[in-house]
């Protein structure tokens, strides 16, 4: 006497399934847009506050960039003692005066991207 595998299937309606798994996510649709919409809102606000407190800091680094450039133009002709920087990149005036025209242009874009 031999014993054969006998093997079982079992029928699971699919259609069923699909409609249910519709009207579950049919409920969810609307809370979960206005819940993005209200996301959304909160980030471009937050975005617009933080652009303005970077923008509103930029201002004394501006002015700060300037006063190094001068500082190390005057040490180049020998009206000042040292600078905080003998040598390298940034003992050149030039560099902090680029610095300080980017920052400049940098705070006014922001200011006015803020505005609009």
């Amino acid at each position: 006497m031999t014993i054969e595998p006998q093997s079982r299937a079992i029928a699971i309606p699919v259609e069923n399934l699909r409609t249910w798994f519709i009207g579950v996510f049919a409920g969810f649709s609307q809370p979960v847009a206005s819940a993005m919409e209200r996301a959304a809102e909160w980030a471009g606000e937050t975005a617009q506050n933080f652009g303005a407190l970077v923008s509103a800091l930029m201002g004394p680094a501006v002015l700060c960039a300037y006063a190094i450039a001068l500082w190390s133009l005057s040490a180049s002709f020998g009206w000042t003692d040292t600078f905080l920087f003998t040598s390298g990149a940034l003992s050149n005036w030039l560099i902090w005066l680029a610095l300080a025209i980017l920052i400049h242009v940098a705070a006014s874009v922001l200011r006015r991207r803020i505005e609009e």
